[in-house]
């Protein structure tokens, strides 16, 4: 049976290793879906890379370096946890830090998720029974 557009409703707790799904859909039927990022804190051996010599003799440093893959890692993250959202009609974000600044981004530009209400709060790292008491509050709500 395929679903309408604009029928569910998530809520995301995100950092940059673990994100939590809880999805609501019609007749009080709920998912939960934990994800976990493969790539977080994977440690290099130190000494493995060098300065390089980039183009016009300019030198790229180990830090800068190490700081760009550290944003492409956090870009790809928020992008699989955009990729489990499908048919939603509203998405509640809560994290610390920027993670959920970077799902917001994806989630507002990915093609099948446009026009969307997204709410993006500060929330402290939660266990997942408090988790979902949070997320049966806000399902609760009517203005949602």
């Amino acid at each position: 049976m395929k679903k309408d557009l604009h029928d569910l409703l998530y809520a995301v707790w995100i950092d940059g290793r673990t994100a939590m799904i809880m999805r609501d859909e019609p007749g009080k039927l709920h998912h939960f879906e934990i994800l976990h990022n493969e790539n977080a804190g994977r440690e290099r051996i130190k000494g493995e890379t060098t300065d390089k010599i980039g183009l016009f003799g300019t030198t790229l440093s180990n830090e800068s370096h190490h700081q760009n893959k550290e944003n492409n890692e956090l870009r790809n993250w928020a992008k699989a946890v955009a990729d489990k959202i499908r048919y939603a009609h509203a998405v509640y974000i809560m994290g610390s830090g920027e993670t959920r600044h970077l799902l917001q981004n994806e989630i507002e530009h990915h093609k099948g998720l446009t026009n969307i209400i997204i709410t993006n709060t500060s929330c402290k790292k939660l266990s997942r029974g408090a988790f979902e008491k949070e997320t049966q509050k806000l399902f609760a709500e009517e203005n949602y």
